[in-house]
């Protein structure tokens, strides 16, 4: 038996022991503090906020997740001279990273964890409101047990009169069982927001739970067009259309493959390096390649730098690859320079779109479809991580993307103002 194989299985094994053990614990929990008297909500402006992160462990590692936080907070600070906002983290990146947004920190997403515990700390903050930043784990796709331990602290917050609310969310087509008991006895204080209507029918077969149609928070974000590290790709943008040249941004990373393993690793960038040295090679194009995950291993630079390590020899001058960290609102800056953008991180799609700029997708854990729709950009210009890895697929869809960039441009920008509203709807009942 491959090891790789081995690995799966006994990772698969190992978590399969761990929701045995931990799901009814959780549930058996969950049930006992429910049944205290459910006190009626606060209203009026939100002054003391806790945020719930979908990634307590980095808080940012996903530009994604800081994108959510920091566009919802910025809008509510309009409204709230005064507002204080509290993060739940879970090691000490996490606090390190809370602090240097300006958040104050609630260190308690810590093991051993009790639901009890962790809604005793939320009080002692004393939070009118609690927001829980869905993303895309409200469907257990990458840990059940995560899952409901946010519902389970968002569902008590809302019985305890803490306005509760979970930022829009997609819903993947196989969400884990384990979750639909509690989504069908969820308080109805409690807001849940869905991102796209895809995810929203989804959600309707598998649970009966109140919810509404939104877009993703992300889109209200502000992008920061002053920063130093936007201005260098400001300059070197304006240098290459000056040469004549389209410039788009291209994106990837190891979790379109499962396992990342080196083969299909390799594969994956191979397929890249083939298929913009020959749009490259025929056509006046420049690239950026453009990080937007710096979680290690699972990080955009795996792929970007080899990528980088073998373009840039060939066109020096046409690819620019910026490796100094930035903050979710300079990408947003970034994307908004691009012709065009390649990616597969939804939240820089998200961001590039919010921009109006037109975007092909490497889609997996069917993410992409519902942001498309909204946009009513075509399936062609989706591409499977089976078909990101062979480079005449590859290239067969980044021919169509440029063959029609100005056509893109404008269906998108139509579309944006009413993306633009729907997305403001997360912050129904806070503003």
């Amino acid at each position: 038996m491959p090891l790789s194989l081995i690995v799966r299985t006994l990772s698969s094994l190992k978590r399969f022991v761990r929701e045995q053990i931990a799901v009814p614990r959780l549930m058996a929990e969950w049930r006992r503090l429910s049944e205290t008297n459910a006190a009626q909500s606060v209203s009026g402006l939100v002054q003391r906020l806790v945020i719930l992160p979908a990634d307590p462990h980095t808080l940012v590692g996903s530009k994604g997740d800081e994108a959510m936080m920091q566009a919802v907070v910025a809008c509510l600070a309009e409204k709230t001279s005064d507002l204080r906002v509290a993060i739940v983290t879970a090691s000490p990146g996490a606090d390190a990273a809370a602090e240097a947004l300006g958040f104050e920190v609630l260190p308690i997403w810590r093991e051993p964890w009790r639901l009890e515990g962790v809604l005793r700390a939320i009080q002692s903050f004393g939070p009118d409101t609690l927001m829980v930043v869905g993303a895309d784990i409200m469907d257990g796709h990458y840990s059940s047990i995560m899952a409901l331990r946010m519902l389970a602290t968002a569902d008590l917050a809302s019985r305890m009169g803490i306005r509760s609310t979970i930022l829009g969310f997609s819903f993947n087509a196989s969400p884990s069982k384990h979750l639909k008991p509690l989504f069908n006895q969820l308080s109805s204080e409690l807001v849940i927001n869905i991102r796209d209507q895809i995810s929203l029918q989804r959600f309707s077969l598998f649970c009966n739970a109140r919810k509404h149609l939104v877009t993703d928070a992300a889109f209200m974000l502000i992008p920061d067009n002053q920063s130093l590290r936007v201005r260098e790709v400001v300059d070197w943008t304006q240098r290459r259309r000056e040469a004549g040249d389209n410039v788009i941004a291209f994106n990837t990373h190891p979790l379109l493959i499962k396992p990342a393993d080196a083969s299909k690793l390799r594969a994956l960038t191979d397929s890249a390096v083939h298929a913009l040295r020959d749009l490259m090679q025929r056509t006046k194009l420049s690239v950026v390649l453009l990080s937007h995950d710096y979680r290690g291993n699972n990080g955009d630079d795996v792929c970007l730098k080899v990528l980088y390590q073998q373009l840039a020899p060939l066109f020096p001058a046409r690819v620019l690859y910026p490796t100094e960290k930035k903050t979710a609102s300079e990408l947003k800056a970034i994307a908004g320079l691009m012709d065009g953008v390649v990616t597969g991180r939804m939240h820089l799609a998200i961001a590039s779109l919010g921009m109006g700029v037109p975007v092909a997708a490497f889609t997996y854990q069917d993410k992409f479809q519902g942001l498309f729709d909204h946009f009513g950009l075509p399936d062609s210009l989706m591409l499977t991580p089976g078909g990101a890895m062979a480079s005449a697929k590859l290239l067969e869809m980044m021919n169509d993307f440029m063959s029609h960039l100005g056509q893109l441009r404008t269906q998108v920008g139509h579309a944006l103002p009413k993306v633009l509203e729907a997305s403001k709807c997360n912050l129904k009942g806070l503003i």
